[in-house]
């Protein structure tokens, strides 16, 4: 009987949804008038954004170009073009929303020279926008032989090492400034929850000896984070004063900024500290760290601040990444996170390096 009583309910209820349809019920699906088209299409080249640069043993790469393209009303043709030469051709039918994209073309094998990229536009009633790119792609010479890793941080949210061609694991939403923003061109800035992240393989030398050297202009706020850190992510999930024997923590805490590396070799931590940094607060700096067999050093614009001996070499073992930008997972207790701070030109090396040495590099 229950089953009955389902079904006379059901049946009711689609006999008034059909009736309510005959009588119009539903409010009916009328066009709007668009409005005149009065705007010509906008368009706007994201990559590239600025000169390329590919790694010294490089002659050609692959290669991304994107674009957005908006219209007021509607777009009847996009045409892209590499040196004069068409890529592709977007129909308006092509298109998922008929009053802009945004596009991504993936160029195979890109090679050195001058080159210009151009989109045309067209909308319905035959407005047409122009915009290009000119660019140059040379190839990337170390400064130093002993040079392993090297990140100019280009506009467009480039984080790419040039030395191996390679991209980090990015954490959170760090993005880089625009062509000015850096000391040199564009720069990393660091957001809340976020680093980057490269394999620590090929970038020391013998007895684990290496050093780092970048721009920094220090923000206070945060009052502490990480700035670069290899640590060992096996010892630090069981004991943080343990995995302090692992890798090393180059970090700034308090106002005034206290700049502190923490070393580890085996069977202690070293904590070797450079003292207030307060002043540099908005200032672009040049830190180097160097690390030895025996020592490591702290440098302030070439000039030496802090040095710590040891008897035995930085310990490794477990350690596979360079963080940069935070704690990371390693090293983030005592509120040492992300850092908010501008970073540009960093630079690893497979030696400790000298004060000629540091001094090329500013230069």
């Amino acid at each position: 009987m229950k089953k009955i009583f389902n079904f006379i309910i059901i049946g009711i209820g689609l006999s008034l949804s059909f009736a309510a349809c005959k009588k119009g019920y539903i409010d009916p699906i009328s066009k709007v008038d668009p409005g005149p088209d009065e705007q010509a299409p906008t368009v706007e080249i994201t990559s590239p954004s600025s000169d390329i640069q590919y790694p010294a043993t490089t002659d050609a790469a692959d290669f991304d170009f994107k674009f957005n393209v908006k219209d007021d009303i509607e777009l009847s043709k996009i045409d892209i073009s590499l040196d004069g030469a068409l890529l592709k051709s977007y129909a308006s039918t092509d298109l998922i929303d008929y009053r802009g994209i945004s596009g991504t073309y993936a160029y195979t094998d890109l090679g050195l020279g001058a080159h210009t990229f151009e989109v045309v536009a067209t909308d319905l009633s035959g407005k047409v926008t122009t915009k290009s790119f000119a660019f140059n792609i040379t190839k990337y010479n170390k400064v130093l032989e002993s040079e392993t890793l090297y990140l100019p941080f280009n506009p467009g949210g480039d984080f790419k090492d040039l030395i191996n061609l390679v991209s980090p694991t990015v954490v959170g939403s760090p993005t880089t400034t625009n062509t000015t923003g850096g000391h040199n061109g564009a720069a990393y800035q660091g957001a809340t929850d976020a680093y980057l992240s490269f394999p620590i393989n090929g970038l020391y030398g013998a007895n684990n000896e290496m050093s780092f050297a970048f721009w920094y202009k220090l923000n206070n706020v945060p009052d502490r984070s990480g700035l670069v850190v290899v640590g060992n992510p096996t010892v630090q999930a069981s004991n943080n004063d343990e995995s302090r024997k692992y890798g090393f923590r180059l970090f700034r805490e308090n106002a005034p900024q206290n700049l502190t590396i923490n070393v580890g070799t085996t069977s202690q931590e070293n904590w070797i500290g450079a003292g207030s940094t307060s002043a540099n607060a908005g200032v672009w700096k040049y830190i180097t760290v160097t690390i030895s067999a025996t020592e490591t050093k702290i440098y302030i614009d070439g000039v030496q601040k802090a040095s710590g001996t040891y008897t035995s070499k930085l310990e490794l073992s477990g350690c596979s990444t360079i963080v940069i930008g935070s704690g990371g997972p390693t090293f983030a207790y005592w509120d040492h996170k992300s850092d908010l701070s501008l970073y540009d030109e960093f630079r690893v090396f497979n030696k400790a390096l000298t004060t000629d040495d540091i001094q090329l590099l500013m230069q």
